[in-house]
This record gives structure tokens, C-alpha cells and sequence, in this order.
């Protein structure tokens, strides 16, 4: 089988295998071969398996395929050793010995083993070990509620400290149960003192407070990962030398958990910054199109003043206003896919919403002589959901139809109550091209248009979020009646755990007046 090496650019030294009979796409966009050079086109370039060989062809990028220092024009079968130049990516085609693949493992002959399953032992605390490893016991509060499970504890907490032993952040006490400590957790400073010590990091002290209550205490990690683990007991039986082994063990692992979330964080700020220089990089053109509509309607309409002709200056309001709706769509779709803002659900019927849709569409619908066709459904309920986000993606849907549509094309949109399944179901059809089956999932991912210059990539994304943040779905599919592309939107007419918008609850009470962790003297 083959591969490509990245010898060039910033992916360098990455190595993607080529699986027969998978096309695989190059491209800063692409799952299959993904580069981070800025100067590779979302969808660069295409390679395609035929009779044994692999196949490269451009995708019409900006900056161009190299093959062996060439201009790639046509489509060109692959050898091993060649260098395909993607911006200032370098990928090498090599030849893989799929024995390779396989490293240093070997498969005995069956007849020379047997396979034995054993129980594991009944008292090996696996299962409380598992818990503090857990992935979805994430944070400190919840890792707290493991160790006061684990080691049998009251109480306990997780402290952030600075390097001199100071109180940096808002600790974290519960109980067995997960639940806050109904009092402060008492953590002596001299225990504090003596833990923080940078000559004893790691090893555990015990304090005994007023002869009933035993604080054990370790300190774990560094810089602004510092914190204290401590843990209360009664002083009878207190702590013995294994339960504070595994204290110590236990608060290792606390620590790696709590590096690893902090670098996840880190991870999913960094991803959020690349996704913006992205959007940003995807949607100037929209932008910058948008505003040259504008001026020239608004050239339009001064060349029109200044020949006192009304009927030129209808012309050029006409393509301002256009513009001016196109420009609102964009920054309201740009609003709901940056944020996640709350939803403020109203008891309301979809078809009504739909009709609204649609009369605000009226101008351009006239327009452009599209024969549009509402149907309701006369028993449809009211359902929980947020009128404007719900009207937003009723915009977005009838408008990806108008331009999927020739002028004098058909549309439809349709509503209907599905009582078995609980559901409200809406349906936008039109008698355009269609959308290929190859696509059907790829036009609901962020900045990928089929529209050219026209799209921004934005309009199915965020009708699907919204869909998807009230219960529901949205997909594509072929219409059956008008022979084009057909929009299916479902929605719950029961939200699970619905809330009242205005429900807010106050925050959190503390414990006794102070942070949760008391510093006794």
C-alpha cells in the first residue's frame, strides 16, 4: 500500500497511509489529509484509487499542485517518490511493506495457547479506582466526591494554593455523596506550613483537631497546578500508614487529572481561535461581496438623483435593499453560530412561524416570479421552543431554497403535527437541481457552500444547531413532489427537562459565611 510523508511545511514528518479504494482529499478542511499550512486551500486537492493506481488532480486551489516541481493541469497517475506540492507543504509518495504495519507483534499458532478467563479478586477496589479515573468525573468538585468515596473520608477537599501556601482560587469540599459540606472543612495553617514545604512536596501530614478529628494533607503539583489535597476522618481509627499510601497515589492521579483538564481547556480555547481566523478567512469574501452590492445600488441611486430619475432610483434601492438582507442574514447567522445564547421557550405553533417566514421572503419571491406553497396543519399544538431562533432557521431554510431555485420555480413549505411520534415536522421542498448524495451531510458543516461567491457556508450550519439545541434534527434528503432538494426539520413537541426562561436560581450559599475550607491556627 502507499502513503504520503509531509517532508515540507508545518505538518512535517506527519504520515498518512492511503487505504485501497478511498479517495482521500488534501486540504486544510479534509478528515483524510488535513494540513495546517495557511497556504493550502480548504479542499486543495483530490487523490483517487483506479486499476491499482492512485490518481491526483487539482481542485481548482489558489495557489496551485506541484508534482516533481511541475504545474499539475490534468489528472496524473502516482509513483512511489513522487513529490506533490501543496502551497509550501512537501508530501513524498512512498510505498508501505504492510508487514510493517504490524511492528513487533507476532500471532503464536493457536494450537500453542489456550485462553483463560480469571475473575478479578473481590476486595481489589478496581471499581473505586475507576471512579477517580473516570472521564466523566471531571473537575475538581467531582474528584473531590471520589476521593472522600475512595479513602472512607468525611470530607474532602481540594485547595489551589500559590507557592508560599496561600488561598489563590475558590476551593472545592464535598462528601461522600458529592453534596457541599454542611460546615467548613478545618485545615490547620501549620498543616498547610508544613505540607507546602518544597522540601517535603508529595509526602503526607496528619493533624488532629480538638482530639476527634484527623486531617490528612498532600501537596500536589506546581506553579498555578498547585494545590492541597485534604481529607477528614474521625481521629478513631484515623489514619494508618496504607490509607495514607493511597492518599498519596490517589492525589497523583488527582493531579494528572487536573493537568489534563487545564491542557484540554487550553486545547479548546486554541481550537476556538483557529476556527475564528478561519470564519474570519471564509467570511470577508461574503462581506466584501455584500458591500460591493451596496455600493453600487447606492451609486445607482446618486446617478438617478442626479438626473432627477425616479424610476433609476427604485433600480438601485432595489439592489440595496438586497444587499441590506443579505448583510442582516449573514450577522445574524454569524450571532448564532459564534454563541450558544439561551433559549427563551414560548408555547408556540411552527406553522404560524412559517407563514411569517415566508411573507418576509415576499419581495424577493415576487421578484424573482417563484410560486411558493404553504400548507399548515390545522391540528398542530403549540410547542416549546424560541420564536426568533426557530424563525431564523425558517429563513435560512426557505432561503437556501430561493437559491437553489430557477426564476419562476417552485417551492413549497410544509407543516404538520406527527402524533405517534410526538413531533412537529417541517418540510421545505423546491424543484432546483437538488443536493447530491455525496453532499447531503457536508452542507450542514460550517463555511462549506455550494454556492460559489453567493454562500457563505453559514445558513444550514446554524439552522441545524438551532434545530439540534431545541431536541430536534435537521436533514436533507430529495423531494418526491417537486423532484429537487427536500429539508426535514423535526422538533419534540415535549422538552426533556424544560425550563422556564425566567426560572433563574441565585448562586450557591457559603458554607458558613466563608469559602468552604476554614484555616484554624
Amino acid at each position: 500500500m502507499y502513503a504520503l510523508v509531509v517532508v515540507e511545511g508545518p505538518d512535517t514528518g506527519a504520515r498518512h497511509p492511503l487505504p485501497d479504494r478511498e479517495p482521500q482529499l488534501i486540504g486544510r478542511s479534509t478528515e483524510a489529509i488535513p494540513l495546517r499550512d495557511d497556504s493550502v486551500s480548504r479542499r486543495h486537492a483530490e487523490l483517487t484509487p483506479d486499476d491499482g493506481r492512485w490518481w491526483l488532480r487539482d481542485l481548482d486551489s489558489t495557489n496551485g499542485t506541484l508534482l516533481n516541481g511541475e504545474l499539475l493541469l490534468d489528472r496524473v497517475a502516482l509513483s512511489a517518490g513522487d513529490r506533490i506540492q501543496c502551497g509550501d507543504t512537501v508530501l513524498l509518495v512512498s510505498h508501505i511493506d504492510e508487514s510493517d504495519l504490524h511492528g513487533r507483534l507476532r500471532s503464536p499458532d493457536p494450537d500453542r495457547h489456550d485462553i483463560r478467563l480469571l475473575d478479578p479478586p473481590v476486595d481489589s477496589g478496581t471499581d473505586r479506582w475507576r471512579n477517580l479515573l473516570d472521564p466523566s468525573r471531571d473537575g475538581p468538585a467531582a474528584l473531590a466526591e471520589t476521593l472522600a468515596q475512595l479513602l472512607g473520608a468525611d470530607q474532602a477537599a481540594i485547595v489551589p494554593i500559590n507557592d508560599r501556601g496561600v488561598l489563590r482560587g475558590l476551593p472545592e469540599v464535598r462528601n461522600q455523596h458529592g453534596d457541599p459540606a454542611e460546615t467548613a472543612f478545618d485545615l490547620p495553617r501549620n498543616l498547610v506550613a508544613q505540607v507546602a514545604d518544597p522540601t517535603v512536596i508529595g509526602k503526607p501530614r496528619v493533624a488532629v483537631i480538638d482530639g476527634t478529628t484527623a486531617v490528612a494533607a498532600v501537596v500536589i503539583g506546581e506553579n498555578r497546578h498547585r494545590h492541597i489535597v485534604a481529607l477528614s476522618r474521625p481521629a478513631d481509627p484515623g489514619w494508618d500508614e496504607e490509607s495514607l499510601s493511597i492518599l498519596v497515589d490517589a492525589a497523583s492521579v488527582v493531579d494528572l487529572r487536573l493537568h489534563v483538564g487545564d491542557g484540554l481547556m487550553t486545547a479548546a480555547r486554541l481550537e476556538r481561535l483557529a476556527a475564528m481566523g478561519e470564519a474570519t478567512a471564509a467570511l470577508s469574501h461574503s462581506i466584501k461581496n455584500i458591500l460591493q452590492g451596496m455600493r453600487g445600488g447606492a451609486d445607482a441611486i446618486e446617478l438617478a438623483l442626479d438626473r432627477e430619475r425616479i424610476d433609476l432610483a427604485r433600480q438601485g434601492w432595489a439592489i440595496l435593499a438586497r444587499n441590506l438582507d443579505r448583510i442582516l442574514a449573514l450577522s445574524l447567522n454569524m450571532l448564532a453560530y459564534s454563541k450558544d445564547r439561551g433559549l427563551d421557550l414560548t408555547p408556540t405553533i411552527v406553522g404560524r412561524l412559517a407563514r411569517e417566514a415566508a411573507e418576509s421572503l415576499e419581495s424577493t419571491i415576487a421578484r424573482r416570479k417563484i410560486q411558493l406553497e404553504r400548507i399548515e396543519d390545522p391540528d398542530e399544538p403549540p410547542i416549546p421552543i424560541d420564536p426568533d431562533a426557530i424563525h431564523q432557521v425558517l429563513l435560512n431554510l426557505l432561503g437556501n431554497a430561493i437559491d437553489a431555485v430557477p426564476d419562476g420555480g417552485r417551492i413549497q413549505i410544509k407543516t404538520r403535527y406527527m402524533d405517534r411520534e410526538d413531533l412537529v415536522e417541517v418540510l421545505v421542498q423546491d424543484d432546483g437541481p437538488g443536493i447530491p448524495v455525496d453532499r447531503r451531510l457536508r452542507i450542514f458543516e460550517p463555511f462549506y457552500s455550494t454556492k460559489g461567491q453567493r454562500g457563505t457556508g453559514l445558513g444550514l450550519a446554524v439552522a441545524q444547531k438551532l434545530a439540534e439545541r431545541h431536541g430536534g434534527a435537521l436533514t436533507a434528503g430529495s423531494s418526491d413532489i417537486l423532484g429537487g432538494a427536500c429539508l426535514r426539520m423535526t422538533l419534540p413537541v415535549t422538552l426533556e427537562g424544560e425550563m422556564d426562561a425566567s426560572d433563574t436560581r441565585g448562586p450557591n450559599p457559603i458554607q458558613g459565611g466563608d469559602l468552604g475550607v476554614r484555616f484554624d491556627g
